[in-house]
């Protein structure tokens, strides 16, 4: 429940980066309908459901991917160093979405230039339903246009792989999705005035602070579960006694069996 909140919360606040990153799109939803459409508000809200509709449906379908490909990691090692090093890469990743948002940082854009390998791949299937005239093209382009790089949407899939099921993984982008529908919802109800308000640097910093300390919270869980069974480990190595020799009859000393724990000592 608590990555629920949290992936929330991160689109949300990201929502500022949304309004640039999508706002493009936003604008050809409505550029290229009928004139009549586009004076019945009630029809343009119909196609910008849709198109939001397809958009978080392609986040639940790579959650539920990379979530599957977690636990297939994560089951076939055994490792449970390898869940902690997952879960202290998602918060590494969080606070590194916060900072760009706020501007102080660019070094997420190193995945967005390995996701547009891939978009490059998707970007030229959105022709087939451009320019958008019904709510079939509409709801096809934003199942697409989920696929564009996006340092916010990488950073809410790092959680859907430490999610432990694909159920779970697309439980989490569901999540994220709908902390990104306000933003964009906004930008195409309300004036232009408004969204430039929202995308002001200042209101920009503070989003991706508070990212930041999310991410700083989400860093911490896995990091404090380490330093406890470390702690948990130097204990039990001192309450373990040392094997010490036993004389028999013949004054030969003979050692006691040694265990698992004599062989790592």
């Amino acid at each position: 429940m608590d990555i629920l909140i949290s992936v929330f919360l991160m689109g949300f606040l990201g929502g500022v980066h949304c309004l640039g990153m999508c706002g493009g799109v936003v604008a050809m939803l409505t550029a290229s309908l009928d004139p009549e459409v586009k004076s019945n508000p009630k029809k343009v809200a119909l196609f910008h459901l849709n198109y939001n509709l397809g958009r978080v449906l392609s986040y639940i379908l790579m959650g539920a991917i990379f979530g599957l490909l977690g636990a297939l990691l994560t089951q076939s090692l055994q490792m449970d160093v390898i869940d902690k090093s997952l879960r202290i890469f998602s918060g590494v990743l969080m606070i590194m979405v916060g900072l760009y948002i706020a501007g102080w940082s660019s070094g997420i854009q190193i995945l967005e230039k390995i996701g547009a390998k891939f978009w490059a791949i998707l970007q030229p299937l959105t022709k087939r339903f451009l320019p958008i005239r019904n709510l079939k093209s509409a709801f096809f382009t934003g199942l697409l246009w989920g696929g564009i790089p996006c340092g916010l949407v990488y950073g809410a899939l790092s959680f859907s792989i430490i999610s432990g099921s694909a159920a779970q993984g697309a439980m989490i982008m569901l999540a994220f999705g709908l902390g990104t529908l306000p933003s964009l919802l906004l930008m195409a109800s309300l004036s232009t005035q408004l969204t430039r308000f929202v995308q002001k640097p200042m209101i920009r910093r503070v989003s991706g602070l508070m990212i930041v300390g999310l991410g700083v919270v989400a860093l911490w869980m896995p990091i404090s579960t380490l330093i406890k069974d470390v702690s948990h480990a130097n204990m039990q190595m001192i309450k373990t006694p040392m094997s010490v020799p036993m004389l028999t009859p013949n004054n030969e000393k003979k050692f006691p069996t040694p265990t698992d724990f004599d062989y790592l000592t």
